[in-house]
């Protein structure tokens, strides 16, 4: 029923291939008025603040983040932003009920995270998805440390398998070394804003891929 699709990743273009004989991969950017100034955070003290965006729907990777939240619940101060799994909220801190779309960058910056994590599956869907979540996290000034599969490639973050000696190892080499991890962020933050941003040359490309030829 369509005459072209327009898809934010090449795995999703694959999937969708052979159903349109024009599908455009135009990759996600972030809008420079809402993710280009925002605050950076200050150390606040106490223990390293870890966080997450949002519910896990994939089955395993709840599991796996529930062993980690647990293990680490003496060590760092857990905060979430959105819904959190039941089994988890035991040992979250600070639980933030979601916000409205135009809200949410000065939201998401305001949590003070000194790390964020974006654990993903490895099934179709999860493969689909965009890297917007790591963007997201940059563009705020956070170091991220995320699931090492397709759609988390390219950008200067701690990739590790999806077990839970390796998210563990992770997080703890991050904050044993904020001051390391800062500088991590900056890197990561540079790179977004440089490269992953909605400016004048990418919105020609978005006309281009949208308007007839």
């Amino acid at each position: 029923l369509a005459d072209r699709l327009v898809v934010p990743t090449e795995a999703l273009a694959e999937v969708l291939r052979g159903s349109n004989q024009d599908i455009r991969v135009l990759p996600d950017r972030l809008h420079p008025a809402r993710w280009g100034a925002l605050e950076r955070h200050q150390a606040t003290g106490g223990r390293p603040r870890v966080g997450w965006v949002g519910d896990f729907s994939d089955a395993d990777v709840q599991a796996l983040m529930k062993d980690v939240v647990e293990a680490l619940a003496g060590e760092v101060d857990w905060v979430c932003l959105g819904e959190c799994p039941e089994p988890m909220r035991a040992y979250v801190g600070e639980l933030h009920d979601p916000v409205p779309f135009d809200q949410y960058p000065q939201k998401l910056a305001s949590l003070h995270l000194d790390l964020a994590l974006a654990p993903l599956g490895h099934g179709l869907f999860d493969a689909c998805k965009s890297n917007v979540p790591l963007l997201q996290f940059a563009a705020c000034g956070y170091p991220v440390v995320c699931s090492d599969v397709q759609p988390y490639q390219g950008l200067p973050v701690t990739r590790v398998k999806n077990t839970a000696r390796d998210w563990l190892n992770a997080i703890r080499m991050h904050v044993a070394d904020l001051d390391a991890t800062a500088r991590c962020a900056d890197v990561l933050r540079e790179t977004v804003l440089s490269r992953w941003m909605l400016d004048e040359r990418y919105v020609e490309q978005w006309l281009k891929a949208w308007l007839p030829d």
